[in-house]
């Protein structure tokens, strides 16, 4: 059973609103090597439209897309041995990729994002994207008070190496 114009179309616009997740997702789990983005972007919206006529709307369409893309980054992180490296964007990848990679503060959250393990990445990154601790918790198969504990060392760790990183 093929997908309709209606579905394809309703695709389409989800993509759209979620596309700053599926590029952070990206960002994080890869060098940032800009054919490295493109390459796990693409694997994430090519799972996404795979995926799409299963989804149900039993959760938010943006916590849907965390878990696909995060399922692919992860195994694409393991399969091909992708490890994030510690290196500024330059001026055609900031121009290339997108526009919140501008700022220097974001950048340098990035660098210190990289040096987080895989499961510290995704709760830091629904939490950037303003998620409760119930929403991240739902997401990621924790309870809320455990989403709570995480996030509490979370940013006693970036704090720490970003001090590290300034010494």
């Amino acid at each position: 059973m093929g997908i309709g114009e209606r579905e394809h179309k309703e695709f389409r616009e989800m993509l759209r609103r979620c596309d700053s997740t599926i590029f952070r997702v990206c960002l994080v789990f890869t060098n940032r090597n800009p054919e490295n983005v493109r390459d796990m972007y693409q694997d994430i919206v090519c799972s996404l439209w795979e995926n799409w006529p299963r989804f149900r709307g039993e959760c938010k369409e943006n916590t849907w897309v965390y878990r696909v893309a995060f399922n692919i980054a992860v195994s694409q992180v393991r399969r091909r041995s992708i490890s994030p490296m510690f290196t500024t964007l330059d001026d055609e990848t900031y121009s290339n990729l997108a526009e919140e990679s501008r700022n220097e503060l974001i950048e340098r959250l990035y660098e210190l994002i990289d040096r987080l393990t895989d499961e510290e990445k995704r709760i830091v990154l629904l939490y950037i994207d303003r998620l409760t601790a119930r929403e991240i918790g739902a997401t990621l198969g924790l309870t809320e008070a455990a989403v709570k504990h995480r996030i509490g060392r979370i940013k006693d760790k970036l704090i720490t190496l970003n001090k590290e990183t300034d010494e």
